[in-house]
């Protein structure tokens, strides 16, 4: 019989110890975010810059903005600032989508191509903050863009707001509420030590805009007329945290209608005739009031159309889509166009 070898067991040899962590170290607490910056690149020139802060108060998330920037911004003139304000009831959305655009980054960046620095915003939701949070984040985002203007490459004389639906609000109150100090942004401390809070102010640049396009938004909130009515209600109330006869004066306060006076810039309405969401009445009253005030308005009416520009058909909508942009940009290039 043939012996049997036994061959001994090869222990593994201990790992190494890991060598430990050697990250620097500040001297106290860091509160800036430092993850590298992220970019995506579109044709003609543009570089898209996702998550940019641009406000952190204490207590809530902080609040960030895509920008689409030009590659040549340091070598090239400066630019008109566009600022986009997305709608979803003031309760959901964010800065990527608007209606039935399949890719919304792609037409801000297009948009860019144009001639424009294009700017996303978030802002706070009525599940986190109850008005005048909203517009207070749209203003606090306008000041941040002017404070970066050299930075972006914008021209902070031609700044410009454009908004759908709830966003479209948030547009025209911002259009109509230039120097309303209860609508002012509060500091951005949320990454400030106590001490350096207890003195914070907001930034010092201006909030006003020289123009504002408005996608079929509701503009005065306590409207209840049958041919100029909002279907919205749960939605205002939410976003200004009342019920019932008390959103009378809240609803009032937040309505941009209100604030139209000698001192607001052109203003672009556009609208679908059968939008059941928000009547188109509700267009039809804010141009009254800027008529009225000796304001410069244009209206645009898309026959057919609903809340969101969706026609009865797929082409409908494209096309409602198409004509409503193609009005859009044409305003904007002559409210922008330097004199």
């Amino acid at each position: 019989m043939r012996a049997l070898l036994f061959l001994p067991l090869l222990a593994a040899a201990p790992a190494a110890p890991e060598a430990p962590l050697r990250s620097p170290v500040a001297a106290g607490t860091v509160r800036e975010d430092r993850f590298p910056e992220t970019a995506a690149r579109y044709p003609g020139g543009i570089v898209a810059r996702p998550h940019v802060e641009f406000a952190n108060q204490l207590g809530f998330r902080p609040l960030q903005l895509d920008l689409y920037l030009h590659a040549d911004r340091a070598r090239a003139a400066r630019r008109p600032l566009i600022l986009w304000i997305h709608g979803g009831g003031w309760s959901r959305g964010d800065a990527r989508g608007s209606a039935a655009f399949a890719d919304f980054p792609a037409v801000l960046a297009a948009v860019a191509v144009r001639g424009y620095v294009v700017a996303s915003v978030d802002y706070r939701l009525s599940g986190e903050a109850k008005f005048p949070a909203q517009i207070q984040d749209v203003k606090a985002a306008i000041r941040y863009l002017r404070a970066h203007a050299v930075d972006y490459g914008v021209d902070p004389s031609r700044v410009v707001v454009w908004g759908g639906s709830a966003g479209g609000h948030l547009a025209a109150l911002a259009a109509t509420t230039c120097r309303v100090t209860e609508f002012d942004p509060p500091a951005s401390t949320g990454r400030m030590s106590r001490a350096a809070a207890a003195s914070a102010r907001p930034l010092p640049q201006s909030d006003c805009v020289q123009g504002a396009a408005v996608w079929y938004a509701p503009l005065d909130l306590g409207q209840h007329k049958a041919e100029r009515a909002l279907a919205l209600g749960d939605n205002v109330a939410a976003m200004l945290g009342c019920d019932g006869d008390a959103c009378v004066e809240p609803a009032r306060r937040a309505s941009p209608i209100r604030y139209v006076g000698a001192d607001t810039p052109p203003m672009l309405l556009i609208h679908g005739t059968a939008d059941e969401e928000v009547g188109y009445g509700q267009s039809e009253l804010m141009a009254e009031a800027l008529r009225k005030a000796g304001r410069p308005v244009e209206m645009l009416m898309i026959p057919d159309v609903a809340h969101g520009f969706i026609g009865k058909t797929p082409a409908a909508t494209r096309a409602a889509h198409w004509q409503a942009l193609d009005r859009t940009l044409t305003f904007f290039d002559r409210v922008t166009k330097k004199r």
